[in-house]
């Protein structure tokens, strides 16, 4: 069997009012919003360590992180992803957060 086989699932959480839209056409860094309210000066993708701290901002996207590079630096319950855009195949609308 091959190593992919044997990888366990990564996953993390995306809050967005435009879910249709990113479903259809994947996260993409390049919207990314800087702390001046700009976009494209920093390309990332914002992801939350859980599906309820997604959900401040709007739907929750799932995101599959398997097989990439990386994690949450320790105790972070949020990071920037630098590492281009994450196509609608890695991503799923989740359940309702209760």
């Amino acid at each position: 069997m091959s190593a992919a086989h044997y990888m366990m699932a990564k996953f993390a959480y995306h809050g967005t009012p435009h879910t249709e839209k990113v479903l259809r056409e994947g996260l993409l860094a390049r919207y990314a919003i800087d702390g001046e309210g700009k976009t494209g000066t920093c390309p990332h993708i914002w992801l939350a360590r859980r599906p309820e701290d997604a959900a401040s901002s709007g739907d929750v996207i799932e995101v599959d992180m398997t097989g990439i590079p990386g994690d949450f630096e320790d105790g972070a319950w949020q990071g920037c992803y630098h590492g281009g855009d994450l196509g609608p195949e890695r991503l799923r609308t989740y359940g309702p957060i209760t």
